[in-house]
């Protein structure tokens, strides 16, 4: 079980990768591409799987779940918002992309 944990969490972890990356890489046009809203939905699904094996397996942390929870829901939408509306993205929800997700990762390194 811990080796398909371990897969989940490389994916998990993957996706937020692409889904920063592929920001990165429209920040300039702010023209997004669809593989950014569809990798956070990915992180999304992803982080919801190991929160439920957590819950199961062990004694989880359920304030920082929680956060994370929140914050991915929060990118995913944001990052839609911004598929759909392409460079009349308005600044807060484009700026909100990258935060969500770097604070997504302290979250996950720091509690």
């Amino acid at each position: 079980m811990s080796f398909v944990y371990s897969l989940l969490v490389i994916a998990h972890l993957l996706c937020w990768a692409v889904a920063l990356g592929t920001w990165v890489a429209a920040a300039r046009t702010r023209q997004p591409s669809p593989g950014m809203a569809h990798s956070a939905a990915g992180a999304l699904v992803f982080g919801l799987i190991i929160a439920v094996i957590v819950s199961v397996t062990g004694d989880p942390n359920h304030m920082k779940l929680g956060i994370k929870a929140l914050l991915a829901i929060i990118v995913t939408v944001l990052a839609y918002i911004a598929h759909k509306k392409g460079p009349q993205t308005p600044s807060a929800v484009w700026f909100g992309i990258p935060v969500g997700i770097i604070i997504n990762v302290f979250v996950a390194v720091l509690i």
